[in-house]
């Protein structure tokens, strides 16, 4: 394993930490100093990530579909330590950490290529009638739009697929919601 987990947060670009600590206790392996998510801590999250949604809550479906494929190839150039970490960490077998690395490569790849596509996009316009009886009607329009900032609360027996970079993740980051995990 080339990566040892330094035990920070990533907020807003900026890795952090805070004066609390725990150790893991990994199935095997040396234990690793992490620092604890602070109520402070998530707050600044939680605020950054509502900063970051007036900005990426409004990206163009190609640049969220960009971010969501830089992603993924962030984690498949990344592999081997990953599922190094994963099974120093949980105990699960490599070929198990990997299927599933590959889930979450290909979970993140068909949100972008969706997308891209706007097949999903359920998009109505109803126009004006002004010479409607009994009343006029307005011009109606429908269009998805992100909501917000997400949080995801992983899945400790899917580590990967059903947590930090899963199903529910890039959802929400396909949509246009920063997230919080």
């Amino acid at each position: 394993m080339t990566f040892t987990p330094h035990g920070r947060h990533l907020i807003a670009g900026e890795w952090v930490g805070g004066e609390e600590f725990f150790e893991n206790e990994p199935a095997f392996g040396p234990a690793h100093r992490f620092s604890m998510g602070t109520v402070e801590l998530v707050e600044r999250a939680a605020e950054a990530a509502e900063e970051a949604f007036w900005s990426y809550g409004y990206a163009s479906r190609k640049d969220r579909a960009a971010f969501l494929t830089a992603i993924a190839d962030g984690i498949e150039a990344r592999g081997a330590d990953i599922t190094a970490i994963g099974c120093q960490e949980t105990g699960l077998p490599e070929a198990r950490l990997n299927g599933e690395r590959a889930r979450t490569t290909g979970q993140l790849r068909l949100f972008a290529e969706t997308i891209l596509k706007g097949d999903y996009l359920d998009r109505r316009h109803d126009p004006a009638l002004p010479d409607r009886k009994p009343l006029p009607r307005p011009d109606l329009r429908l269009m998805q739009r992100p909501i917000g900032p997400v949080a995801v609360f992983g899945a400790s027996n899917f580590p990967l697929a059903f947590s930090v970079a899963g199903g529910d993740t890039a959802a929400a980051l396909a949509a246009g919601c920063p997230v919080v995990v």
